[in-house]
Formats: C-alpha cells, structure tokens, sequence
C-alpha cells in the first residue's frame, strides 16, 4: 500500500519563499482597499455544518463539498464559499447592528473539482459584502470597489462585465416553462451557443409569439458596450426586463461619473447560477488568467433563508488566478525591499542588536547572520542575491560590502559608525 506522508491532495499547493510572499502581499493590498473604504473584517470558521449549505439559494453542489463528521454523528463541510456563513452570521447574531454593514474577509475554501481541468481544490477567496440595502448606489459602489482593488495590485488591463439577473429571468418566466426547460435555456445562453439555442427554442416552446421568443434568441449577442443597453430595450416589452435594463444604466452611470467606465462592459447573457442572484451580476476577466478573478452580485434572498430578510450585495476575487494575471506580465514583487545582511561577533552583539532596531524601524530588512566569519556571510547572501553586507568586526570599525562591486567593502571608524544610527541614508549612498 502507497505511503501518502511525502505527498499533498490533488487541488493543494505548498507555497514557498518568494511565491508565498507574493501571495500575502497581495492579500494585504486587497484588505487595505477594502479597510480604506469602510469595510471590517470577519472570520468564519472553516468548518460549517452541511445544512449551512443546503438551502435553496445555495451555488456550490453538494457533490463539490468536502464532507466529514462531527463526534455526534453530524455531517459537517470544509467551508465551500465564504458568503453564505456570512449570511448565518448576519441573520443569527446582529440583532443589534446599524445597517447597512460592510464585511471584508480573505479566507480559504474548499471544492472538488475534477483535477483534469487543472482547477485547485483550496482557494484562497478575497471579498466584501454589502448588507442591508438595496439600492444602485450600493451596486455600483461594489463595482467600483473591485476595480480600485485590482488596480491597486497593479492591474491595468482587465475588464468587468456586468449583467442583471432578473432580465434574463423575467423573459424565461413569460413562457411559463418547466424548471428542465428552464434549465436548459440558461446553459445555452451562458455557453453562447446561438445555434443550439435557436434549435431547442424552435423545437421546445412551439406556442409563444416570435416576439416573445426574440429577446431571448439575441441575448447570448447582447455583450459588448454600453450601446446594447439600448438594443435589448427594443426586443422586449417586458416590466420586468426592462427595469432590469433600467438598474444597469443607472449602475454604469455612477460608474462612468467615478471615471471607470473604460474598465467596464455589459453582458445580458451573464446567466449562471440564477437561483442565487437577484439583480446585478458581474465578473472580471484578463488574460493570463485561465477563468475570471473576480465575480459577484446581488443576492438579495440568501439571509431570508436564515430567518432574517435583508438584501446584500458582494464580489470574491479568486487570489490564486490574480497572481498568475500579475506574474504573466511581470508586475509581481513589485514592493522594492531594501535588505542588508548584519555580520557581527559576539562581543559586539549589542552594538548589532541596536543597529538591526534602528535599521529596520527606517525601512529596511535587515537579517541577522548566523555564521562565523564574514566569508560565510558574503556566500549566503550572494546566493540569496542580498546587495549589501554590513559588518561589525571591532569596536570602533564597520565595514560596508556591496554586491554590485564584487565585494569590496569600505571601513569606517566609530564616528560612521554613530552616523549609521542616526541616518539610514548613508548605506545607500555609499
């Protein structure tokens, strides 16, 4: 029997060093956008209990979830999203809250996906949710807020398609048709199969008007500008659609007047998971990113399910994919970091203690050598590629190698010495 102890699950990943420093760092990036626009942060546990997930508005099939246990026999799940605990949360322990309430979390979740498809098993989610109101306001604000978070990160060239769930739903609810027929429609129209779609409606739904038909042919077309906006009004007559497409221009507005408008486009045949959203849908693509980095909307029926009725509105960004969009074009470990080896010996250790203090309260890394002579120092950090050494040999001497100069170092008396203490600046320019 094959001894799993040296190996990770399928869908796992160790990170290590520099990828793993990347990945906190744009951890960071995300949680200070959020944190200067009003949101705080929450913590969900990892594990749930299965009923959790289980409700009628829920995204993630229960065959996608890691399931386990509990000592009393109950069925728990490694948490699958993060946004429906925060639902939990919210309808079972803010009795006493001001709304509304914005909620930020970076937290990682747990889903099988079929390893062929290259698709990790544990992601790591970024997000916000905005809850207890429903107004355009809080759609576009959301919106706005994920694109200022990717630029923040140093992203440029993406673009969030928006969509509005209830365009799409209130077309299907005029043919009165099956939840299989339904189902079936929404796929097409997700995929974009324009020919398939054209046949199973001519075939399927044989007692409608071709009106009544034709704005449902043409959304898997409607993508593109704000101009199809207008196109989609004229195929339809529906209250409902239209209001739909009312909601859209209303959020693109507040968008354009924010100056963002270039990083957006529409998409009315943006259709999936139509059980769970209820207005404003939209997700973020760029290339160097096999699938979308960020995706969200409105869901304004999910905390009704844990007994409180309270609209909300959120997005996650998938952190993992969003390290890969900025590695393919080189913008990762942007954050230059100054850093300096410390070479000391024992009877100067309090002079090097001080140093190291002072050092980085002024910005700088600076570690600690471990070795006993300075050769041993210079190798390490030439393996590390560390620019500068500094070394503390006697009392009143220290000497400065660079790098760059294949090692040459410079001494100093204890009146340099005091200096470095005092101005930081010195190393650089030396």
């Amino acid at each position: 029997m094959l001894n799993w102890m040296r190996y990770i699950p399928e869908g796992t990943k160790d990170l290590l060093f520099d990828e793993c420093s990347e990945k906190i760092r744009i951890e960071e990036l995300l949680r200070d956008s959020y944190k200067s626009c009003g949101f705080v942060d929450i913590i969900t546990p990892t594990l749930e209990f299965y009923d959790v997930f289980n409700g009628d508005h829920t995204t993630i099939a229960q065959e996608k979830m890691y399931k386990l246990f509990d000592n009393h026999g109950r069925i728990m799940v490694l948490r699958p999203d993060v946004t429906t605990p925060i639902a939990r949360v919210t309808a079972t322990k803010l009795n006493e809250a001001t709304f509304p309430i914005r909620f930020c979390y970076t937290s990682n979740v747990f889903r099988v996906n079929e390893s062929m498809f290259g698709k990790a098993n544990e992601i790591t989610q970024s997000g916000v949710e905005i809850i207890g109101v429903n107004s355009v306001k809080a759609d576009a604000e959301l919106i706005i807020t994920g694109i200022n978070a990717l630029r923040n990160c140093g992203l440029e060239d993406f673009k969030v398609e928006i969509g509005q769930a209830e365009f799409f739903k209130s077309l299907v609810e005029e043919l009165n048709v099956d939840d299989e027929c339904r189902e079936s429609i929404r796929r097409y129209v997700e995929d974009k199969n324009f020919i398939t779609l054209e046949h199973y409606l001519r075939d399927k739904i044989k007692d409608y008007s071709e009106y009544k038909l034709r704005a449902l042919r043409e959304i898997p077309k409607l993508f593109g500008k704000i101009e199809v906006v207008e196109k989609a009004r004229k195929l339809t007559s529906n209250p409902k659609a239209l209001e739909a497409l009312d909601n859209i221009m209303q959020v693109y507005g507040l968008i354009e007047m924010a100056g963002l408008a270039s990083y957006v486009s529409i998409d009315l045949g943006m259709v999936q998971n139509m059980d769970y959203y209820s207005g404003i849908i939209f997700r973020a693509f760029t290339f160097g990113s096999g699938s979308y980095i960020l995706s969200g909307g409105r869901y304004d029926e999910l905390i009704k399910t844990f007994g409180r009725d309270l609209p909300a509105i959120g997005f996650a960004i998938d952190i993992d994919s969003l390290m890969s969009a900025l590695q393919s074009r080189g913008l990762s470990n942007s954050r230059k970091v100054k850093y300096i080896v410390l070479f000391y010996t024992e009877e100067l250790s309090n002079k090097a203690f001080q140093l190291s203090n002072f050092l980085r309260e002024n910005g700088y890394v600076c570690e600690m050598s471990l070795f006993d002579t300075e050769e041993e120092t210079m190798e390490y950090a030439d393996s590390k590629k560390i620019e500068t050494v500094v070394s503390l040999m006697e009392e009143n001497q220290v000497r400065l190698y660079r790098h760059s100069r294949k090692w040459n170092h410079r001494d100093f008396d204890a009146e340099y010495l005091d200096k470095l203490f005092k101005e930081t600046e010195k190393i650089d320019e030396e």
